[in-house]
């Protein structure tokens, strides 16, 4: 009973870290699909865009201060509204590792070396991934928009709510719901102290593993900064924490299993492959670099305080969308299944209204 009570514990508190970004980057997402023609999207991000596209894809997501959860909903708004797959990776990839807010906080706790590798190194991952992908996905045709030009005569809040908490929430459903689950059973389970009193001392063995803690659990590139501070107090070197605050933040459960919906699964192994080892090869050239981080500050300087009343908020607010998706369609008559069959959830069905 301990256990279960310290899982569902677990689950609320990250749901609840999560939901204030969630709710940030779903109705940047709906804003997106209401207001911004597809035409432009294409233009600048589109498949045929090539270099230039995920080069855009990088310049725009590097400094934006949206986690791997917030990013979910903007690649997803920005793929279903023509953005090809190479840029929709390098996006993914570039963004939730770094923003202005993080590239800041990094250098206060943990150096300059680290505040400006972090930059660097998404903006190389978010290059050199969205290059894989686009070889491996071959030719690329985004997904149908989430609105059609020639529908947009409605451009009002209710289109933007519409398309952010019942179309876009509502496709990120299941594969939220299972990262949630992974992130508490790896946070209940395992001890604190394992992973460090294991590897401490060996390099070869601790970034590897940096890549395997960092995959189930969901931090975002704040959180993960005193986290990494943390263990470097403990002997990790500055090169495996670096590994930590790469793939932390860029890739974990949640994020990988939704964005196999998105691209496809060989696009998605080209880019777990292109994090996970960007991230290795970036924490080594970390440890070629004397005193990388001279001074490490108290990494609890942001305490183990409980999700704050904005956050629960928020949590409450989006527990209430996801829970209204998954029962609606029994009070519906099926008609959310019979839309899906006629427009796959990306747009209007037969009817002209859309899914709902």
């Amino acid at each position: 009973m301990d256990i279960a009570v310290e899982l569902l514990k677990s689950f609320w508190n990250v749901f609840a870290m999560m939901a204030p970004w969630l709710v940030v980057g779903f109705l940047a997402a709906g804003v997106i699909a209401v207001w911004i023609p597809k035409s432009l999207v294409n233009r600048v991000m589109g498949g045929s865009t090539g270099w230039k596209g995920i080069l855009r894809a990088v310049l725009i997501g590097v400094p934006l201060p949206i986690c791997s959860c917030g990013v979910l909903p903007l690649a997803t708004g920005l793929r279903r509204h023509g953005a090809g797959t190479g840029p929709t990776a390098a996006f993914l990839i570039s963004t939730p590792q770094t923003g202005v807010d993080s590239i800041l906080a990094t250098y206060a706790l943990m150096g300059p070396v680290f505040a400006i590798a972090r930059p660097i190194a998404a903006a190389a991952t978010g290059i050199a991934g969205g290059a894989i992908v686009t070889a491996v996905a071959g030719g690329d045709d985004a997904s149908a928009p989430a609105v059609d030009d020639a529908g947009r005569a409605s451009r009002g809040l209710k289109a933007v709510w519409t398309q952010a908490f019942r179309r876009l929430l509502g496709s990120v459903v299941k594969p939220l719901g299972i990262g949630l689950v992974i992130s508490a059973l790896v946070t209940v389970c395992v001890p604190d102290d394992f992973f460090v009193n294991t590897f401490h001392g060996s390099d070869w063995i601790a970034m590897p593993a940096m890549v395997l803690i960092g995959f189930p659990m969901y931090v975002c590139s704040m959180a993960s900064i005193p986290i990494a501070a943390s263990l470097m107090l403990k002997g990790i070197s500055p090169g495996a924490a670096f590994v930590f605050l790469m793939v932390g933040p860029a890739m974990n459960a949640m994020s990988v299993t939704t964005v196999a919906s998105l691209i496809g699964r060989k696009a998605t192994a080209a880019y777990v492959a292109t994090i996970a080892l960007g991230a290795v090869l970036c924490g080594i050239v970390i440890n070629m670099i004397p005193d990388a981080v001279p001074v490490v500050a108290n990494a609890s300087c942001c305490g183990e305080h409980g999700p704050s009343p904005l956050q629960q908020a928020a949590a409450v607010f989006l527990a209430a969308m996801m829970l209204y998706d998954v029962v609606k369609p029994f009070g519906m008559g099926g008609r959310k299944a019979e839309c899906k069959c006629h427009c796959h959830g990306h747009g209007a069905g037969r009817d002209g209204h859309g899914c709902r």
